[in-house]
Formats: C-alpha cells, structure tokens, sequence
C-alpha cells in the first residue's frame, strides 16, 4: 500500500513497474530510439539514405552473399565524423558485386556478377587505382543480412534508416496535437459559452474523420 504522502506520480511509476508487458515495451522503444539516432552506425550500408544500389544483383533473399569489389575514390569529402555518425557517410567509392576476379601482373581482370543466368561482363583496371597498389582489402564478401530491394539496396540498412522517419512522424504528430490541443482549448476554458461550445464542437467532428 502506497503512503499517505505519495504523489500520483510516484502511485503510477509503482503500477507501471508491476506491469510486464508495459515495461517491456518501454525498453523495446528506448532500445529502438537509439538504434534509429545511431542507425549510420550500425547499418551496414552507411552510406546517405543507405542508398547504395546494384541492379545486379536486386530482389535478393534474405542471408544473400556477394563478392563485392571497391574502387576508391580520389574525390576527397568535408565529412567529420559527428557528421557521418547522424547524416551517413558521402560515399563516392564504386561497388562492384563480381562472381571472379584474377591478378595479371599490375592488371586485376574481374567478373561483373550476373543472375539469372546471364555471363556478366568482365572488365580490367590498373592496380594503380588503390592505396600502394595493395586490392585485398577492397575485394570482400558482403552479407545481405535481409536481402536487397528492386534497386540492390540492403533491406537492413534501409529498414534502420526508415526508423528515423517512423520516429519523427510520430513525434511531430504528438507536438502538432499538443499546440493546437493547447491553443484551443486555453481559448475555450477563457472565454466559455458558445466559443467552448463551438470549439467542443469542431473537436467532436475532427475526432469523427478516420
């Protein structure tokens, strides 16, 4: 039993803690918020808008794997690191999803992936293009954790990315209903009579449109 000098707040904070599910959910939308602060953090594609497309290979099932080639680029960016952490990275490397590749002397001959049964094309380039001639670190296997959509974008990283718009149309519904919930309803409680009846009244049919 609550004490006689306990507030309402600390009466409800009691009942919510008592409450599983409530507190679970709490959690769960804490655990979501930060994810979507710091979804460029975490996305595999952190790139702006995870906006890296490969037509190549779209409409991937989730778990897909590709061999996945980098050229870097020489255009260097502004970019600080607070700037990439909430605003993604500005990225100008090319991706290159490949099936092979070989090393000819200072050449790298490589495969272009193709589905569907399709040959891709196979191209060559100067291993003068990466730092010091070294290619290994920019020829890796990527995990399409949830697949690709219809451009080759990763579905994951645009899912994370997608949570920031979900959590702003929420909040900004929230802040614009509690202006105007404010607004109005200080007018109606000041002058009363037929403005709060009218005011009632314009509440009454907003709440009855779907």
């Amino acid at each position: 039993m609550p004490s006689r000098g306990s507030s309402l707040t600390a009466i409800a904070l009691q009942k919510f803690k008592k409450n599983f599910w409530g507190v679970f959910s709490f959690y769960l939308v804490i655990a979501i918020g930060l994810i979507a602060v710091f979804a460029y953090a975490i996305a595999p594609d952190n790139s702006q808008n995870a906006n890296q497309m490969h037509l190549s290979i779209h409409s991937k099932s989730p778990g897909f794997t590709v061999t996945m080639l980098t050229i870097p680029s020489n255009i260097k960016t502004d970019q600080n690191w607070l700037d990439q952490l909430f605003f993604g990275n500005k990225n100008n490397d090319i991706e290159i999803p490949i099936s092979s590749y070989a090393i000819n002397k200072d050449k790298l001959t490589y495969t272009q992936y193709a589905s569907d049964g399709l040959v891709g094309l196979s191209k060559t380039i100067g291993l003068d293009v990466f730092p010091n001639g070294d290619y290994k670190p920019y020829i890796k296997d990527k995990l399409f954790l949830f697949g690709t959509d219809k451009y080759g974008r990763d579905y994951l990283s645009r899912i994370l990315i997608g949570a920031r718009i979900s959590f702003f149309i929420g909040f900004i519904a929230v802040i614009i209903s509690l202006v105007i919930g404010l607004v109005m309803g200080s007018i109606a409680g000041y002058y009363g009579g037929k403005i709060d009846a009218f005011i009632m009244w314009i509440i009454n049919i907003t709440w009855s449109i779907p």
